[in-house]
């Protein structure tokens, strides 16, 4: 009987499911190893360096360029022409080519619209388009739109490394909530194993009958078959935590170095209030998804304003300065100016631009499909975000409900066993109080862990994660 009068005693123990003097791996700290050695991590992190070379092989699209033309020919040991024209053309930015060469042109038969001075000839002057490319140009385009991606890429970096979180925490939740009832469940095993001591004692003493002890020892076989299914769990569960677990140089953790539990404190985790009472928009306007999106139509714009410039004729003007030698800029004045210079233009045009307007009409519709998706991803950011709010409100609840039924339940567990000493009550209802403890305490860990989890899916949704 003495070992039964121990019962609330040991009940009390095993619903506080501590742990002693075992180590503890908290969440932040988790979620900080993931962030630096996770190969998804990683990957996130080059986000950053592909917008930066993107947008640096945009910016070589206004790289000066040198061309050398050099040409000869001898026949009979005559030298009918050789000449050598280098030439540097720099790109500006409103579409103007700026160009600079020299040329040397020697030979017994030389074109006379080739000829040039003794010491050479040398030009400096402009390509201007005053049609197609005015206003942008495929260099300018691409420049603008990795300007974009750079924050686009930013953008996916957060996702990324959001996504990651998300799994990573998730996995630790279900890993402490299957720790939990392995805990409870070991407590319950002792208890079980306890109470059929007592039984058998009280047997032997002709206290209660025979029937009693064939109870506890099937209560203890359930118990313990309970218990084996947890620690399988319990086991798989490490297993899937350590797979978020990376070493120096991409080294897998091995499962059986870590002996660390998990972290209750994490079930008091809360959101501040200007976060849990922020606006659905505000929260869609956020996230790095939808605003990816904002970005995508930007630079669909820019493409659809390069398609527009394409229904223009192609009419570029050249003109330059010309100046015997290697100096452009010898002798500078009006009159020389007026007597030395070059100008000419390009002029084309197709008659119908079909294939241009055509290029044009399926930029404007790649815009309305992409604004369509950003309105669908904000809707659906929106109700989930609203989604999240409302489960998180009920699992809270729900905690209050089942802290109070796990009190109650104890003491209607404390007054069965009174009436069991006192011969009013059966060892199978005591056991029946008992077992309904235990499923209370089974389902407020698990609410416990998932109202964490929705906590979790808050802050992802609305880009505040660790």
């Amino acid at each position: 009987m003495k070992k039964l009068i121990i019962l609330l005693f040991i009940n009390l123990s095993l619903l506080s499911g501590l742990s002693g003097q075992e180590k503890k791996l908290n969440l932040d700290a988790y979620l900080a190893l993931v962030k630096k050695y996770h190969p998804l991590a990683l990957q996130a992190n080059l986000n950053k360096e592909k917008a930066f070379y993107v947008r640096l092989q945009a910016i070589g699209g206004f790289d000066p360029k040198l061309e050398i033309m050099r040409e000869q020919k001898v026949f009979n040991g005559r030298t009918y022409y050789d000449y050598l024209i280098p030439e540097v053309k720099l790109p500006l930015w409103y579409g103007i080519d700026l160009k600079g060469s020299y040329t040397s042109y020697n030979g017994e038969y030389v074109n006379p619209e080739n000829k040039v001075p003794e010491n050479g000839l040398s030009f400096l002057g402009l390509s201007v388009p005053l049609g197609k490319g005015l206003l942008i140009d495929e260099r300018r385009a691409a420049l603008k739109q990795a300007s974009i991606y750079q924050k686009m890429a930013a953008n996916e970096q957060q996702q990324m490394l959001n996504d990651l979180f998300m799994n990573a925490a998730n996995t630790y939740i279900a890993w402490l909530n299957t720790w939990m009832n392995t805990k409870v469940y070991e407590q319950a095993v002792i208890l079980a194993q306890n109470r059929l001591n007592g039984t058998r004692q009280l047997l032997q003493n002709g206290d209660r009958p025979a029937i009693d002890t064939l109870e506890a020892v099937t209560l203890l076989q359930t118990r313990q078959q309970k218990l084996v299914e947890y620690r399988t769990q319990l086991l798989n569960k490490k297993n899937d935590l350590v797979a978020f677990l990376w070493l120096d140089q991409l080294t897998p953790t091995d499962p059986t170095k870590i002996d660390a539990v998990p972290d209750q404190g994490v079930l008091s985790l809360i959101l501040p209030d200007s976060l849990l009472n922020a606006e659905a928009a505000v929260i869609a306007a956020a996230n790095p998804e939808v605003k990816n999106y904002g970005l995508k139509i930007s630079q669909l714009e820019v493409e659809r304003r390069l398609k527009l410039e394409d229904i223009k004729p192609t009419l570029n003007f050249n003109l330059g300065l010309l100046n015997s030698g290697r100096q452009p800029f010898n002798n500078l004045n009006t009159n020389w100016i007026q007597n030395n210079q070059k100008f000419g233009f390009t002029f084309t045009m197709p008659l119908t631009f079909t294939k241009q307007r055509a290029a044009y009409g399926l930029a404007k519709i790649k815009i309305k499909e992409a604004k369509y998706e950003q309105l669908d991803k904000t809707n659906l950011v929106t109700v989930k975000w609203n989604n999240y709010r409302n489960e998180l409100s009920n699992l809270e609840m729900q905690v209050k409900i089942h802290k109070e039924m796990i009190k109650n339940n104890t003491a209607l567990l404390a007054g069965e066993e009174v009436k069991f000493k006192m011969g009013e009550s059966s060892l199978f209802l005591l056991n029946t109080r008992e077992q309904k403890l235990l499923e209370i305490q089974e389902k407020l860990n698990e609410i416990s862990a998932k109202r964490v989890t929705t906590i979790v899916y808050l802050r992802w949704i609305s880009n505040n994660f660790y």
